[in-house]
């Protein structure tokens, strides 16, 4: 979730993607190892508190913003958001404490040595197409994930997978390491694995009867990507580009039907329309800026919830590019300290947001309150650039051989207006802009790689996966899903290894503490601010109490109209 782009009424950052926050209360931390007794139950999605009670039947207008696509090789924070209505998992995280649960799984317990996990699945699921769920789909996604046409390298929890590594290099006809009985998945691993069940747990389960014929180097393309087939409580039924996807009820959903007939979510790439339809009755539900929540806050037709702001923003780089010193750390930390956030905060945000200064979230437990952080100071950014060579010329703007300071920024219309405020304060070191260059969301993540971009408004949300995929999808080389950055550091890359062996959740803390250390010393990014993240929903639609706004989406099934 690059990352990250919310809802296109605030947009995420794609890989960027989250926001949130709103009586914060602190975080349990995810649990480092399972208890060795089977964890059985069907609880409620995503563990919200109940929706009043509602009448089964009708359908939600909301808005959101598009996803990049609907099959696994979503980049998308939308994209997670919209999986989790539409699809299952063997096991998922519940919100907000991230810890794990069962879905597809009624149950699942680890071996005494933690090298074997057991999952009890759970009987009658069906897909959306009416055929029954079964062990074997269970094997072909993982083995649909490890294939060696697959483009992407493989995750370590996947490679720590028994068998797993020679199926990719083709030295094995399967995974042995996944071994599917009637109503049980068996899964064994190299060695013990921290974050092998959060990795479970964002992990789609695919259908085999589908896609057993379908390259996974063609899924982007296929038409599984836009009207794919799930367990989920809702299906899809229409992705109009640019307009509407349209999601109906799975009636047979093995946890139960969702009250809804219904869901439409609308697609605006321009903020302000969606604000217009929530006013007028176009749609029931959006995500609204801090300049308008206080308007609905105060207008009895609408029910509000301030929820935590877990996306954090922050102006990222092309790092191998040679034109510009978007490669050197003294630059990425003179533009943070370019950067003044109380100011954008206040005026911007209305004060509905906290300054970012990091990559995980304040309230995860992976979170280093000691990082390095490069808070406002004009005249220390102003230095920094001298002592790279980069001297004040014509116009205020730097100049080095020859070559202006000067670089485009790639926005969308969400943060549009957020970096045309943070330019003047860029400017005022010496930091031109050639064209602050608007594109809508799909070309957006499209672009948000090395080699194709200068400079961007970037975001990531937190609290969608595990915190520490947070920070191995940034930090780690090589990243599994994109390279924003070209950022590689070896003694970062050697932590995570070291990571991943850790078993004790102490243990970890320290591990993710040093690398956050290092890699936040090397300014990767400069960050900027935590929007809270504002709902509004017209009162006649029954949202659940929320904390986070994954638990919002999670929640879907429970929606009704009073």
């Amino acid at each position: 979730m690059a990352k990250n782009e919310l809802s296109t009424t605030r947009k995420l950052s794609r890989r960027q993607f989250m926001q949130l926050s709103g009586g914060a209360a602190a975080y349990a931390a995810l649990l480092a190892c399972q208890p060795s007794s089977p964890v059985s139950g069907s609880p409620t999605p995503g563990g919200a508190t109940s929706a009043p009670t509602a009448k089964v039947g009708g359908q939600a207008i909301i808005s959101l913003g598009e996803p990049d696509t609907l099959g696994p090789t979503s980049r998308a924070l939308v994209g997670a958001y919209i999986f989790s209505f539409i699809a299952n998992g063997l096991v998922r995280l519940k919100y907000p404490d991230m810890t794990v649960v069962p879905d597809l799984a009624d149950s699942f317990s680890p071996s005494s040595d933690g090298k074997t996990y057991t999952f009890n699945l759970h009987k009658g699921v069906k897909w959306h197409n009416g055929q029954v769920f079964s062990a074997d789909d269970v094997k072909f996604t993982f083995e649909f994930m490890a294939h060696p046409n697959n483009p992407a390298p493989l995750s370590i929890d996947l490679a720590n997978i028994v068998g797993a590594k020679d199926f990719k290099e083709k030295k094995a006809t399967e995974i042995t390491g996944v071994k599917a009985s009637a109503d049980k998945i068996e899964i064994s691993l190299i060695a013990p694995s921290p974050n092998f069940l959060t990795s479970l747990a964002v992990t789609k389960i695919l259908p085999k009867a589908v896609l057993a014929n379908v390259s996974p180097a063609d899924i982007a393309k296929d038409p599984f990507a836009r009207k794919p087939i799930y367990t989920g409580p809702f299906k899809v039924d229409e992705w109009k580009s640019g307009e509407s996807v349209t999601y109906s009820a799975f009636t047979d959903h093995f946890r139960g039907r969702p009250n809804l007939d219904k869901i439409v979510q609308r697609i605006f790439p321009d903020p302000s329309t969606a604000l217009a339809e929530l006013r007028s009755g176009g749609i029931q539900q959006a995500f609204v800026t801090a300049d308008q929540f206080a308007d609905f806050q105060s207008n009895p037709q609408y029910q509000t919830q301030q929820l935590a702001g877990t996306t954090g923003w922050f102006l990222s780089w092309d790092m191998t590019n040679k034109t510009f010193p978007f490669g050197e750390k003294p630059f990425r930390q003179a533009v943070s300290m370019a950067i003044d956030r109380k100011t954008l905060v206040a005026t911007v945000f209305k004060g509905l947001a906290d300054e970012n200064y990091s990559l995980a979230s304040p309230l995860s437990w992976v979170y280093n309150a000691n990082a390095p952080k490069n808070p406002f100071d004009q005249a220390k950014a102003k230095q920094l650039l001298d002592d790279l060579g980069w001297k004040v010329g014509s116009g205020g703007i730097r100049e080095k051989g020859g070559v202006r300071l000067e670089y485009a920024t790639m926005v969308t219309t969400t943060t549009r207006d957020w970096f045309l405020a943070i330019q003047p304060m860029l400017q005022a070191v010496g930091i031109g802009t050639t064209k602050v260059d608007v594109v809508d969301f799909p070309t957006w993540i499209s672009r948000l790689n090395v080699g194709k971009y200068e400079s961007t408004v970037n975001g990531w949300g937190n609290f969608a996966i595990d915190p520490r995929s947070d920070l191995a999808a940034h930090f780690r080389s090589p990243r599994t899903s994109g390279d924003a950055t070209g950022y590689k550091n070896d003694q970062v890359d050697a932590l995570f290894a070291q990571a991943a062996t850790a078993v004790s959740q102490e243990e970890q803390k320290r591990i993710y503490d040093q690398i956050q250390m290092l890699a936040e010393g090397d300014a990767v990014y400069a960050y900027l601010i935590r929007p809270k993240v504002l709902e509004v929903n017209v009162k006649a639609l029954s949202l659940p109490q929320a904390k986070i706004q994954a638990e919002i989406y999670d929640g879907m099934p429970q929606w009704g109209l009073s």
